[in-house]
């Protein structure tokens, strides 16, 4: 019983962790300056390559005023750069 209840927790702060660090993203140009410092410092390599397309994505979704499509592409750069 004990397990199942300390799994259920488990699965449960995974799946919300996720949307509350999506909230901690703001888009806006220093944090997408940010990003592309961070990205130069990293090996060249494909999730180099995908980080970077994903700041460019939300560079053109924050000039369209798109802002949670602009959080959404930081957030999927990011994740793409931790993961180096």
């Amino acid at each position: 019983m004990l397990l199942r209840s300390v799994a259920a927790i488990v699965f449960v702060a995974a799946a919300v962790t996720p949307a509350v660090a999506q909230q901690d993203i703001v888009c806006d140009e220093a944090s997408i300056m940010k990003l592309e410092q961070g990205l130069g410092q990293i090996p060249d390599g494909a999730k180099k390559i995908e980080s970077a397309k994903e700041i460019t994505m939300a560079k053109e979704a924050m000039a369209a005023n798109d802002i949670e499509k602009c959080k959404s592409h930081l957030g999927n750069a990011v994740k793409g750069m931790d993961a180096m």
